[in-house]
């Protein structure tokens, strides 16, 4: 204990207190009680008097020796201790020293050598700790986490008595470093290699309420532009076992949190907002639908219910709803279809009577799904399928009839119907872009060409097709788009039937369909560059029995479970939001399908919404909430998780399959503690594996074209030893060189349920009409709302599902680990093993007879290798960069540049023959250059 003293304000010794134990970690004081505080040791915590500066003494002793889970902490009363002397403080130096070198060693998680488990501290030991914000007067309460990622709870009582402690385990889970208890019990903890959490005191155990992602330490990276879009993506391998992870980050849309509902949301299977008019800037009216139930609350400051205002039926699951006309809203559910005429309780423009003016429409048999468009209404069954077309008009003042102008019944089902908006609303698109679909070029600009008004169906063939709506034409297919299902895969045949269809009017027209197994198709039509719509669209062809052909351009998986496909405006050209278990904006302008993720919860549902306080929000339905947020302008980058219950090394994109591979080590499976593994980055499905052997451990990897095959170099070492010494002579420890072969790798496609073609077969083209209409005497079916495809762990490598093997083709033992492996020149691949730097070719082109050709050695331990050309740079773990070349006539390796300093090589990059980038362990980065040294090579090549 010091004191500051009074007479010349220099730092005075009192006392001091020594117990007989472990080292001590930290001190703090006990909040509300003056004169206690906390001594933090290695397996135990006293609890010290300090009301008498110069008699310190320990009250309490709270050991934490026990090692079964479950085991609560003992309290026990504690004796006077020792006082201090010099071997006691020397001792506890030495420890410290000794704590703080084992420390420093295992930090080195980086090195490529490192352990994968690289944590030896003593078990039981305090990582972090906190007290509580807001306690009881006299009742602190300290809340700590063990290094075996046990939380306890201690809450210190003053009485008569003196002080007492009551112990309490709340929590099992991942060590903390740090730990923060918050206001209302929230308690936030950060894993060291892992995501953090945030945790919630409830009845004395902590909940899990959310996670904190946390992508360091990265230990590799690869950046690939995943479907040519330059839209590129970053696939980084993070943390350490058991936290491993693989991180797929993309750009993405930052949004702002304007308000939150309470959890009273459950069972939501619709949302919608609607205009009272089509010229009303804002919103007026919100419509949930639930399974057995509709509510239909008001937009504005406040979310107020008014569904007996706006008349529709509410013991009703709605299926669609929208505005038909001006002031006169549709509902559609399973019974029928039901006009509303709100009162003007519901909104001021409505009528001025006491209860809304409902008119209603029952077919013969369930409704399946429908849409609701300007002047019509379109709906489908599914037992028969049939398609009815409804129209309204008006008898009197405030009566309408809704009225059956046509229907059809259909050879498959129907899954979904979008109507476009009004004909006006895709001129103004397309003329924004240089044309005017509704004219022909060439034409009289006075003469207008009319188009049909049409909608887009898809259907259970399953197709994407295009369907007339004209009131004085019988029902005309326009235009149709397959899809063909590989049903050779076993792949169900419903995952690929589409969930929502969109007409998009852009630069060209394009239909986009979002299918219930995740995936996202762009259809589009062969129209000459004079003509923006294919020719049966306009009124004025002469050839009805023609139909235009819909080819497939673009293929997305964008989650696991169906597609919805929501509009932010009510306009042709208007991005969309992509809904599956993640949420996307898709930028409607792009070619191709462009998008970037949502930085927001997974949400089941989303509509924009736009009132006078926020003109340009979305409300999404999230767990159980109403979240109403707001994108703005900002760049913000999402990362996706996928566990992958080792430690991630390397990862590389291969850009024929469209997947990666990626090297792990520290697994705890019996069979092998490292792998290679092929993985889909769309949703975490392990599509491939190689098996290192028992014992050997994977160092590098590199993808290698030999002929016309590309292989996958593999570097390992066959011992658990670190493979250098201290001073950075190689270990003699085995390792081996393996080639994998890649041509057998599946694509991510392969596993789909679909095959993209656009070549269709000629029974295709019909679509869902037949030549012959009728009726037929089944039983009527309702279609039940479609579910997601079976269920995969979105977060989680599923191991379960994978399809093969990575095939070995040949492999080479070493004297030595490999730790560095690459190409050469495109028929060559080098290896360094230990201080010995070999090249390898492949006789007549052929991966399964690899053949030494050369040999070069160093003095120490190599660790990375580049190429550039014929240039060769080493990168040695102590002399620093050597630059090497390959005399292919000679078969020989010869150093031509060594590195003028020695460094601690980490990586090294070739920017061309000249110049190298350097890393270091120390954490410099330096730049090596040699002027002239292209143009000595091309003169020793001469020679």
């Amino acid at each position: 204990m010091y004191a500051l003293a009074a007479n010349d304000g220099g730092i005075q010794y009192l006392s001091g207190y020594s117990e007989p134990g472990p080292l001590a970690l930290e001190i703090a004081e006990i909040p509300q009680l003056d004169g206690f505080g906390l001594l933090f040791r290695a397996g135990d915590i006293l609890i010290v008097d300090l009301r008498d500066p110069k008699d310190i003494c320990c009250t309490i002793r709270i050991s934490m020796t026990g090692s079964l889970v479950g085991e609560q902490i003992s309290v026990e009363d504690s004796c006077r201790g020792l006082d201090v002397d010099d071997d006691v403080a020397a001792c506890a130096l030495l420890e410290l020293r000794d704590s703080g070198n084992n420390i420093m060693m295992d930090d080195s998680c980086m090195a490529i050598d490192g352990a994968d488990n690289p944590r030896s501290m003593k078990s039981r030991v305090i990582c972090s700790w906190s007290w509580e914000p807001d306690a009881m007067r006299g009742q602190p309460r300290l809340i700590f986490c063990l290094d075996d990622g046990e939380f306890h709870i201690l809450e210190f009582n003053w009485d008569t008595e003196g002080l007492k402690v009551l112990p309490e385990r709340v929590h099992r889970g991942l060590p903390c470093k740090p730990l923060l208890w918050m206001d209302r019990g929230m308690i936030a903890g950060f894993v060291e290699m892992g995501d953090g959490m945030i945790l919630h005191l409830e009845h004395g155990r902590l909940v899990h309420r959310s996670t904190v992602q946390n992508v360091g330490p990265i230990l590799d990276l690869a950046i690939a532009d995943y479907h040519g879009e330059k839209q590129d993506q970053l696939f980084s391998c993070c943390g350490m076992c058991p936290e491993g992870s693989l991180r797929v980050i993309r750009n993405g849309v930052n949004v702002e949190k304007l308000l939150r509902t309470e959890p009273i949301y459950q069972g939501v299977t619709g949302l919608w907002t609607l205009r009272m008019k089509r010229t009303d800037t804002y919103h007026s009216f919100l419509v949930l639908a639930f399974v057995e139930e509709t509510r239909i609350l008001s937009v504005g400051l406040s979310f107020n219910d008014i569904s007996d205002a706006v008349g529709f039926q509410p013991e009703v699951c709605t299926l669609a709803c929208g505005l038909i006309a001006d002031g006169l809203l549709v509902q559609i559910h399973s019974k029928g279809v039901k006009l509303c005429l709100p009162t003007s309780h519901a909104h001021p423009e409505g009528a001025a009577l006491t209860s809304p003016v409902c008119v209603d429409w029952y077919p013969d048999v369930t409704i399946s799904v429908g849409a609701v468009g300007h002047d019509v209404v379109a709906v489908a069954t599914s037992n028969p399928c049939c398609l009815y077309i409804l129209r309204v008009r008006p008898l009197s003042s405030l009566q309408y009839e809704l009225y059956e102008t046509q229907h059809v019944q259909l050879q498959y089902e129907v899954s979904c119907i979008s109507i476009p908006e009004e004909d006006s609303r895709l001129r103004t698109s397309c003329s924004a872009f240089g044309g005017d679909f509704r004219k022909r070029e060439g034409n009289n600009s006075a003469a207008e060409v009319d188009v049909r008004m049409f909608a887009v169906i898809g259907t259970h063939k399953p197709s994407v097709e295009v369907i007339s709506l004209e009131p004085d034409e019988a029902f005309r297919l326009l235009s149709i788009g397959s899809i063909s299902v590989n049903n050779a895969l076993g792949a169900p045949v419903s995952g690929c039937i589409p969930e929502n269809v969109r007409f998009v009017a852009s630069e060209r027209f394009y239909i986009l369909a979002g299918l219930r197994n995740g995936m996202l198709l762009r259809f589009e039509s062969g129209t000459s560059k004079d003509q923006y719509l294919p020719g049966s669209f306009y009124k004025e062809s002469f050839a009805p029995s023609l139909s235009a052909l819909l080819q497939l351009v673009a293929i997305r998986h964008i989650g696991i479970t169906p597609v919805g496909l929501v509009p932010l405006h009510d306009s042709a050209n208007s991005d969309i939001i992509v809904l599956s278990d993640r949420s996307w904006l898709l930028y409607a302008s792009r070619h191709s399908l462009a998008y970037s993720s949502i930085s927001f919860l997974p949400a089941s549902h989303v509509t924009p919404v736009s009132s006078v306080d926020c003109p340009s929000g979305l409300l999404f339905v999230a767990e159980n909430c109403l979240h109403l947020v707001e994108m703005v302008h900002g760049k913000r980058l999402n990362a996706q998780k996928f566990s992958v219950g080792g430690t991630p090394r390397k990862v590389l994109y291969h850009s024929d399959s469209r997947t990666l591979l990626v090297m792990r080590t520290g697994l705890t499976g019996a069979s092998c503690s490292s792998d290679i593994v092929q993985i889909d980055p769309n949703n975490g499905i392990l599509l491939s594996r190689f098996k290192c052997e028992l014992g050997e451990t994977a160092k590098c990897i590199q993808i290698a074209k030999i002929g016309s095959e590309q292989v996958l170099i593999v570097g390992t070492s066959k011992s658990t030893d670190r493979p250098m010494m201290p001073n950075g002579e190689a270990e003699s420890i085995k390792g081996r060189l393996i080639v994998l072969s890649l041509d057998t790798l599946g694509s991510p496609h392969e596993c789909s349920s679909f095959i993209p073609t656009s070549n269709l077969s000629s029974s295709s083209h019909t679509g869902s009409f037949p030549e012959i209409v009728g009726y037929a005497n089944e039983d009527f079916s309702s279609n039940s709302m479609c579910s997601s495809p079976d269920d995969i762990c979105y977060n989680q490598i599923q191991f379960e599902q994978i399809a093969g093997h990575l095939r070995s083709l040949t492999h080479v033992t070493f004297t030595g680990a490999v730790l560095a492996v690459y190409p050469y020149l495109d028929r060559y691949v080098l290896a360094a093993a230990g201080n010995t730097l070999s090249v390898f070719g492949f006789v007549n082109e052929n991966p399964h007879r690899m053949k030494k050709y050369a040999v070069s050695r160093t003095r120490f331990t190599i660790t990375c290798l580049k190429t550039y050309g014929s240039q060769i740079a080493a990168g040695d773990c102590r002399d620093g960069v050597l630059f090497c070349s390959y005399h292919e006539n000679l078969r020989k390796l010869e150093l031509i540049y060594a590195d003028p300093a020695q460094r601690l090589v980490g990586d090294v990059v070739l920017l061309d023959c000249e110049t190298a980038v350097v890393s270091d362990r120390r954490g410099s980065i330096s730049v090596l250059s040699c002027p002239g040294l292209e143009e000595f090579l091309k003169v020793q090549k001469r020679t």
